[in-house]
């Protein structure tokens, strides 16, 4: 009942959406010697965090921020979540002073294979612990982040998810072992998901991740949040500063409800509905990551439903549709994206 009337007071109000809603921010590598598509400079990271600091933002723990949008309690204004994926060593050695610096609570999304092998790379347990006790959430990113959604040669479905689900719990049994933390939030590799692994999260009584752009909301699917990934042009200030100040654009129900792309439907529609809030509806606009601004087609008067396609096939790999509006003052996008999956022709995937 208590959820029922937080989700009535939303669709009832125009301000719940900046009360309730939270940015997370989605870093790999913190180096300048790492692959430029995963990383950012030390000297970003610092130019991010002291735009967070002069600038009123709150940046909260993920446990706190994640509980309070599922049970409707109020965030502070200007929200912000940081999370690293992979747990690499430049974490420690470039990020964490930063972060200690500022009082910045943080989460390491953990694959935990490399970190047991001791890959040079990688951090150590050791160091995962200390970066624990000044403030980090440590978190299940998978033992071997592979391609969950990928089933190996003469697998069958229930085989497919068992696996995956005894790879979850190993990596959740391994962090609690070796840091005390237990946290059950999983951040899926590649933030490749489908339908039957998002209900498995579900069943497990975890918090899913993914890697598509967007703020978190009370109207956001919690086996698949987004978070806004940090890395290359993507790592600019001018951008950086749009993201942060971003909005959850609300979206009531979505079709497909899957990121899977199918051989005989490459350029696929995706729709969604509108619930109220305090954007401009006749700004709104969407794009394709292989196309740029695609069409926006509304299908009712009220202008509630829309859809929008790519006029191109999406290649194989990862493809994005977002779709953004304006706030009804100018200042601020709100902002949702869709990620797509299309698997090689032999089921793989690509990295």
């Amino acid at each position: 009942m208590k959820r029922l009337f937080s989700y009535l007071l939303l669709l009832l109000t125009t301000t719940a959406y900046s009360a309730d809603s939270a940015v997370f921010l989605q870093y790999h590598h913190v180096s300048e010697h790492t692959p430029r598509s995963t990383s950012v400079t030390p000297d970003q990271l610092q130019q991010h965090l002291d735009y967070l600091d002069d600038n009123g933002f709150s940046v909260k723990s993920i446990v706190d921020v994640v509980d309070s949008i599922r049970d409707g309690k109020p965030l502070p204004d200007k929200t912000i979540v940081i999370t690293f994926d992979d747990a690499f060593k430049d974490i420690y050695e470039n990020a964490f002073p930063l972060l200690k610096e500022k009082g910045y609570p943080f989460t390491i999304f953990v694959a935990i294979g490399p970190v047991d092998k001791n890959y040079h790379q990688y951090l150590s347990w050791e160091q995962l612990r200390e970066m624990g006790q000044r403030g980090a959430t440590i978190a299940n990113h998978s033992i071997t982040h592979s391609h969950m959604v990928v089933k190996h040669p003469g697998e069958t479905q229930q085989q497919w998810v068992n696996r995956n689900r005894d790879e979850i719990q190993k990596t959740e049994a391994r962090i609690k072992q070796q840091t005390g933390q237990s946290v059950k939030l999983f951040a899926w590799p590649f933030g490749e998901a489908n339908p039957e692994l998002r209900q498995l999260l579900v069943s497990m009584g975890y918090v899913g991740f993914g890697q598509q752009s967007g703020v978190v909301g009370s109207l956001s699917d919690f086996t698949l949040l987004p978070r806004y990934p940090m890395a290359a042009d993507y790592a600019e200030m001018r951008g950086f500063r749009t993201k942060v100040n971003s909005l959850p654009l609300p979206i009531a129900k979505q079709r497909p409800d899957s990121a899977m792309v199918r051989d005989d439907n490459l350029k696929p529609s995706l729709t969604l509905e509108l619930a109220e809030g305090d954007f401009q509806k006749n700004q709104l606009k969407c794009y394709a990551s292989n196309a740029g601004e695609v069409p926006v087609k509304w299908l009712d008067d009220k202008k509630t439903r829309f859809s929008t396609v790519t006029p191109n096939n999406l290649p194989v790999g990862r493809s994005r549709y977002n779709c953004t509006a304006p706030s009804m003052d100018g200042r601020h996008y709100y902002w949702y994206s869709h990620q797509w999956l299309r698997l090689n022709k032999d089921g793989t995937a690509i990295d």
